[in-house]
């Protein structure tokens, strides 16, 4: 009958299979590639709103408290928003009862700086004064009965006048001028002009002024003046310098559909003096402490520069609310 022999050939085989799998291969692709972009932009479109919240966290993180997130439509993200709504309104409430208090604070250090003026000025000035007439006195009846204790009644008496003139400068200090009633350019400009008489030419004291600073809010003129007789305070007794300049200049920023100026205002302190300390800031001193409390009831920002050779400058910027428009500048060295 005969006999028959069926075996397989591999190579067959194999061109087979690789020509099936090359017709598939093309629509698997594709199909991979449009599974692909689909996933993507369902991601994408699902992950959009976390940009959003990026953005609103560094705003947060910049001190815009008023940023607020909008619903989403992902139930997680949505409560994402509403944890970072709740954060920013207790963040808003804290720090606006934060600066209340600090005001208060502020007022109450005030008063109690004029207390404690009127009470040296009445007590210990009068006491000072005091001494001054018995040491003249005795001096004069020293004269004929005991020459011999002359010298010592001169010493007590220019004892009594260097302590008279450090409780002046005390008291000048304590209570400044008022600068409701003088105006904040005046106060500023007695200001540096006490600290050249008391400087005695080993340090000059400029001031320049720039903008409208006449029309600044009331509530400003206290703070400016106090921000600058403590940062002057406190360049004079560490800087070493030989020149220290007080700026004070007000930049308009935008204008309002009703014809208003919103803008800021910068106080700047800068001496040529020896630059040690590159973060003063850091310090836990107590000027400096008062000056950023200050500045923080106000609303602005504070920084503090250090020149490569020499040199410092305390720069603190303060936002201004809107004013009516008004033009005018000035510049005063003094």
């Amino acid at each position: 009958m005969g006999e028959a022999v069926v075996w397989v050939d591999p190579t067959t085989l194999t061109a087979r299979a690789w020509h099936d799998a090359g017709r598939l291969i093309g629509p698997i692709l594709v199909t991979l590639l449009l599974l692909c972009c689909l996933v993507y932009a369902a991601l994408a479109r699902a992950l959009q709103p976390t940009r959003t919240i990026r953005l609103a966290l560094e705003r947060i993180t910049n001190n815009d408290l008023s940023t607020r997130l909008p619903r989403f439509d992902l139930a997680e993200l949505s409560a994402i928003s509403d944890v970072v709504n709740q954060l920013a309104e207790s963040l808003e409430a804290t720090l606006a009862q934060r600066n209340e208090l600090t005001r208060r604070l502020i007022g109450l250090q005030d008063e109690e700086r004029r207390h404690l003026a009127r009470e040296l000025h009445d007590e210990f000035g009068q006491c000072l004064t005091a001494i001054r007439a018995l040491a003249a006195s005795i001096r004069q009846s020293a004269a004929t009965d005991c020459p011999s204790i002359l010298e010592e009644c001169d010493s007590i008496s220019r004892t009594a006048t260097l302590m008279t003139e450090t409780l002046r400068g005390a008291l000048f200090r304590l209570r400044p001028p008022d600068v409701d009633e003088l105006g904040l350019v005046d106060s500023l400009k007695g200001l540096v002009a006490g600290w050249n008489g008391r400087s005695q030419g080993r340090t000059r004291f400029e001031i320049r002024l720039g903008g409208d600073i006449g029309r600044l809010p009331v509530s400003f003129g206290a703070s400016l003046y106090r921000i600058a007789q403590e940062a002057l305070t406190n360049t004079a007794k560490h800087a070493e310098a030989t020149r220290v300049v007080l700026q004070l200049t007000r930049r308009e920023t935008q204008s309002t559909p009703d014809g208003r100026l919103t803008g800021e205002i910068e106080l700047t302190v800068s001496d040529n003096g020896r630059a040690t300390d590159t973060d003063p800031l850091a310090r836990p001193g107590l000027g400096l402490l008062g000056i950023r409390e200050r500045v923080a009831t106000l609303g602005g920002r504070l920084s503090f520069d250090v020149g490569q050779e020499a040199g410092r400058a305390l720069r603190v910027v303060i936002p201004v609310a809107p004013v009516v428009e008004s033009a005018g500048s000035a510049a005063c060295p003094a």
